[in-house]
């Protein structure tokens, strides 16, 4: 089973895409274990919450760098054992 972290800055539609793609066996094997937002407000934090999947809000404002936003970023994939995450539109992705 793949388990996809989706990183999400805004209204999700994507992430909504992806739901229903897995929903409608159009994707096999996959489950969706954490939706991450930059965005407090972003409603695919809305759209995970209703979807069953945690969400959370990880926003670099938060962090006094960005090596500490991307280590928190990461410490976060690691701990929701995810292999894979899809990023669109989420800024800048970390290195590991």
């Amino acid at each position: 089973m793949l388990k996809l972290a989706v990183c999400v800055s805004g209204g999700g539609t994507n992430l909504q895409a992806i739901i229903d793609a897995i929903e409608a066996g159009r994707i096999h094997d996959t489950e969706i274990s954490l939706v991450i937002s930059n965005n407090p407000n972003a409603y695919a934090l809305e759209r995970a919450k209703k979807a069953g999947i945690e969400g959370i809000c990880i926003s670099p404002k938060s962090y006094e760098n960005r090596d500490a936003f991307n280590a928190a970023f990461l410490e976060k994939l690691d701990a929701a054992k995810c292999i894979w995450s899809y990023c669109r539109i989420f800024g800048r992705i970390p290195a590991s």
